[in-house]
């Protein structure tokens, strides 16, 4: 028999602010931390930017700092926030028997970190001559500039960081990298691999390279004659795209047993998981209610992807409906991302953190924005303001664009 996986810690930095409970304050009271960024030129974004975010606050070795991207910087960041929670910082022994797990992916660089390179690389017509670049504008580099971009270093640095000596792994799977890594974490402690994993992710796309990225995509909203923080509306008819941000969430994650010895308290417990293909959203969705063991009439919340793009928006509806076909009218639906802006890798896990505050106090966020539906979604959608509801199980989903689809049901924690 599979042991028993608990979520003892929570820890968040987004638009927010810093902590799980400023996101989780945020959400129930339809706060948007998005606003305007700007950059150079004069070009303005609407954009979920952590504000006042202090690295050293985190790490204290300057050098460390060095080689970290701002999004493991975040990652460390929201890691450090989670053991602090879990009251799980300072344990003495089993770090043998402690792991990380982290979703991570292509980290972007600074723009100014390559300018001198680029400088040195440009040829006798003024153009970028690449053979150069590779000869004198690679020289010009910082020495360890690529260990701050390397999709590892993050699972590397937390580990590092606190001593934790177990399993250790990078989830490479796009957007649902981070609630990936919270699965696959949780069947490491399942098998008896491990009593104590730290699981996350961390990203920001919150710069020029990021938002070119989306901008040639063509994802980002155009709706530039709203107030930034409603621009973003998943699942509504006026939705245009949806609104980049930057954050990190981490979970710990227990044995029950080993929770129980230390006194930990418990927030919620992983009932089930589930993935799949990018297409496989309602694969997902099964696996994760067969794996949990439960009905699909079981479940009353779900806190759906909720990409704010059409396409995207449409095909989860459909799948939710085809799974919970006959039992979806009792189902309530709500997404978080208009809260915190779309923040890639690390969006499952801060929806996940949400989802378990929500079971935590029987309290289901309302979805902001959405004032109409783009179509009959056969479901109930939390809008306007939180609703207090029983409830004994909780699905949250990471979705497509691009990566894997994931599926994780969490429930109310009972000794």
């Amino acid at each position: 028999m599979s042991k028993r996986v608990v979520i003892t810690g929570l820890g968040a930095i987004t638009a927010s602010g810093e902590g799980a409970q400023a996101l989780w304050r945020a959400a129930v009271n339809n706060e948007s931390g998005i606003g305007t960024l700007r950059l150079e030129g004069d070009l303005e974004f609407a954009a979920g930017l952590v504000k006042d975010f202090n690295p050293e606050k985190f790490v204290t070795q300057k050098k460390a700092l060095k080689v970290m991207a701002r999004d493991i910087q975040l990652a460390v960041g929201a890691a450090s926030l989670a053991l602090d929670d879990a009251g799980a910082k300072n344990l003495s022994t089993g770090h043998e028997r402690y792991g990380v797990i982290v979703g991570s992916g292509i980290l972007n660089h600074d723009l100014d970190e390559l300018a001198f390179s680029v400088q040195n690389s440009i040829g006798d017509d003024g153009r970028l001559d690449l053979k150069k670049f590779g000869t004198d504008g690679l020289s010009a580099l910082f020495p360890l500039w690529l260990l701050k971009y390397l999709p590892n270093m993050a699972a590397c640095h937390v580990s590092i960081l606190f001593d934790f000596q177990g399993p250790n792994n990078t989830i490479t799977t796009g957007a649902s990298a981070g609630l990936q890594a919270v699965g696959e974490a949780a069947r490491i402690i399942q098998r008896g691999a491990a009593d104590l994993m730290l699981a996350g992710a961390g990203e920001s796309k919150v710069n020029p390279v990021g938002i070119s990225q989306y901008e040639i995509l063509g994802v980002l909203s155009k709706a530039n004659d709203r107030d930034p923080k409603r621009r973003y509306r998943p699942f509504d008819v006026s939705s245009d795209g949806f609104i980049i941000g930057e954050g990190s969430g981490f979970l710990v994650l227990e044995e029950l047993a080993h929770a129980k010895k230390r006194g930990a308290k418990v927030y919620a417990e992983i009932q089930g998981f589930g993935s799949s293909s990018a297409s496989g959203q309602k694969i997902a969705m099964q696996g994760a209610l067969h794996d949990a063991r439960i009905q699909a009439k079981d479940l009353n919340y779900l806190a759906a992807c909720g990409l704010g793009l059409a396409k995207e928006d449409r095909s989860e509806a459909n799948a939710i409906r085809d799974v919970f076909n006959g039992s979806s009218s009792n189902l309530w639906v709500s997404a978080s991302k208009p809260v915190m802006g779309y923040t890639g890798f690390s969006s499952g896990v801060l929806d996940l953190i949400i989802s378990t505050l929500s079971l935590k106090n029987q309290m289901i966020p309302p979805m902001m924005n959405v004032v109409r539906t783009a179509e009959e979604l056969g479901f109930q959608v939390v809008k306007d303001k939180a609703l207090a509801k029983t409830m004994d199980y909780a699905m949250t989903n990471a979705f497509g664009f691009n990566g894997q689809c994931v599926s994780m049901i969490t429930k109310v924690y009972k000794k």
